[in-house]
């Protein structure tokens, strides 16, 4: 069931009609429903791998359970040694094993030839990726004494199958949100409708930008070896607009989904587009595959590498990203997306600390020229960088830039979809006016009167049900 469904809609007011009927018996019954109906959510979407995301689930509570037992330390790693390679070998068997014989096969009998019919392709469990780092991060958690082990795997495997998050994220931490899921939960009024509002710009995102945008995008990539430059600009820039509120989208409808059962999750995306450095916009896109990255990649190796000075550093920065960029997928084109995003750390990593860095605050309505001029340079930066997750594979990379590089950038574009610009400025704007805040429709504090509130959540939702796309596109980030 996708998000943005009406079946979606129905099963989602169903669990939360159960959820808070069964509170009275407190956090056991709750949680009951909730990994009840996660199971039958991700058992409708894929139930192939079901008993294989259980299997999985068991294993990580199990070495959770060993690291607080009167096991010795040496049984206790080697145990939790284990869980790390069966997660991870689950992510590469079904992930990457077919990209790494691939690669074997073109070696041994030179590209573009060989066998194959012999290529290994495996189905991808849906969230893989997602669900295997919240795993690995309760492991090292406990591991490193940053949390008790769970002690309830009804409890634990809701977490892990909670369906608001189990396709694409956010990677919430086990050690902020078990808690949460042990204690009973009271229904909160504020809460809630805040929760309904973050659902309904998640719609206006998903729904109004990004999917009236993919058409267009499609159109272009398809055509990026006959398009003129500026066509090519147009669709590099469409796809970073489809991407952003595509995720960002499904990101604010999953934590307002979540809230409405009391149980706020991470925000997974703070205005990025208004960054003014490469490392403040991955500060703030997707902030939760970000941060994960730092605390378990990128820190564990500048300590082990800090007598190496900016050296380690650079080092460490490079791992992380090419991890970033081999976390979205198999293929050549997220290599060099994760080597690129290093490279432009680089100059930063040389001027000193890249955790201290920080950005100047936007104050008042508008920004001076300098700080416009820095966020279209990042925006222009990552934009043209986003291709490569675009693109079907590395020739088609390279065409496309090729063509962004011609005389013909500076010709009138073949394909602008007026509509969609002119959508896409609002929605802009609005995440502009509402920067410091959460997201863009929340309003308890704003002076607006309550009649123009409403006109305002009446007007996007009369947007999300008229621009509804026939097409039908899945989330972006279900595939990763």
């Amino acid at each position: 069931m996708e998000f943005t469904s009406i079946p979606f809609a129905v099963f989602l007011f169903g669990v939360f009609i159960i959820h808070w009927v069964v509170a009275r018996w407190g956090a056991w019954a709750q949680n009951m429903v909730l990994l009840a109906a996660s199971a039958v959510f991700y058992g409708l979407a894929d139930l192939r791998f079901l008993g294989l995301l259980v299997a999985s689930a068991a294993i990580t509570f199990a070495v959770g359970q060993a690291q607080g037992s009167t096991l010795g330390d040496r049984g206790k790693a080697v145990l939790y040694w284990i869980g790390i390679a069966a997660s991870l070998g689950m992510l590469c068997y079904f992930k990457y094993l077919g990209f790494f014989y691939e690669g074997v096969v073109r070696l041994l009998h030179g590209t573009g030839s060989g066998p194959t019919e012999g290529m290994l392709h495996f189905a991808l469990p849906l969230g893989i990726s997602f669900f295997t780092f919240s795993m690995l991060g309760y492991m090292i958690a406990v591991r490193n004494g940053q949390m008790e082990p769970c002690r309830d795997p009804l409890h634990f495997l809701t977490y892990v199958l909670y369906f608001p998050k189990i396709m694409a994220g956010p990677i919430e931490p086990a050690q902020r949100f078990l808690p949460r899921l042990t204690a009973g939960r009271t229904f909160d009024t504020a809460l809630a409708t805040d929760g309904l509002r973050r659902i309904l710009w998640g719609l206006v995102a998903k729904v109004v930008i990004a999917d009236n945008a993919s058409g267009f995008v499609d159109i272009i990539f398809r055509d990026a070896a006959t398009a003129s430059g500026s066509t090519l600009l147009v669709g590099a820039l469409l796809y970073f607009a489809q991407i952003y509120c595509d995720f960002s989208g499904y990101s604010n409808i999953a934590i307002g989904t979540s809230q409405l059962f009391g149980l706020p999750l991470m925000t997974n995306f703070a205005t990025p587009w208004f960054a003014t450095s490469t490392s403040g916009f991955w500060r703030r896109w997707h902030i939760s595959l970000t941060t994960w990255m730092m605390d378990h990649v990128f820190t564990p190796l500048s300590f082990l590498l800090r007598e190496k000075g900016k050296w380690g550093t650079l080092i460490a920065i490079s791992t992380t990203f090419m991890a970033v960029g081999i976390w979205h997928g198999a293929a050549w084109t997220f290599v060099v997306f994760g080597l690129l995003q290093s490279i432009f750390f680089i100059p930063l990593a040389l001027k000193g600390p890249v955790g201290r860095a920080s950005e100047e605050a936007e104050r008042g309505w508008w920004p001076g020229v300098p700080h416009v001029s820095r966020m279209l340079g990042v925006f222009l930066l990552m934009a043209l960088s986003f291709i490569l997750l675009r693109a079907e594979d590395l020739p088609q990379a390279i065409t496309y830039y090729r063509g962004l590089c011609s005389l013909s950038l500076f010709s009138l574009p073949s394909v602008f979809p007026t509509t969609v610009v002119l959508l896409l400025a609002g929605f802009v704007l609005a995440e502009w006016l509402q920067r410091h805040r959460a997201h863009a429709l929340e309003m308890e504090q704003s002076r607006l009167p309550v009649a123009a509130r409403w006109g305002i959540y009446a007007l996007l939702f009369y947007l999300v049900v008229l621009l509804s796309s026939s097409g039908n596109y899945q989330f972006i980030y279900f595939q990763y």
